[in-house]
């Protein structure tokens, strides 16, 4: 793998980071009632997309009930 491609890989990777740890919290902030109207919004048609991303927030949820 050349230098240029490696590196594009690992900023793509530390991209994808971000992005998953910003929805983290953004489902964990709609979980506990604490979005804005339009995070609210984002969230539910976040929800509306996919059959996965409606297990996605159930499994998160449950997870977090069990460690309350």
């Amino acid at each position: 793998m050349s230098k240029g491609r490696s590196a594009y890989h690992c900023i793509s990777k530390y991209i994808r980071n971000i992005i998953m740890i910003w929805e983290s919290n953004i489902l964990l902030k709609f979980l506990f009632g604490k979005c804005t109207r339009q995070e609210t919004d984002d969230v539910n048609a976040w929800l509306n997309e996919s059959k996965y991303n409606q297990r996605t927030l159930s499994h998160l949820k449950s997870t977090v009930n069990n460690y309350l």
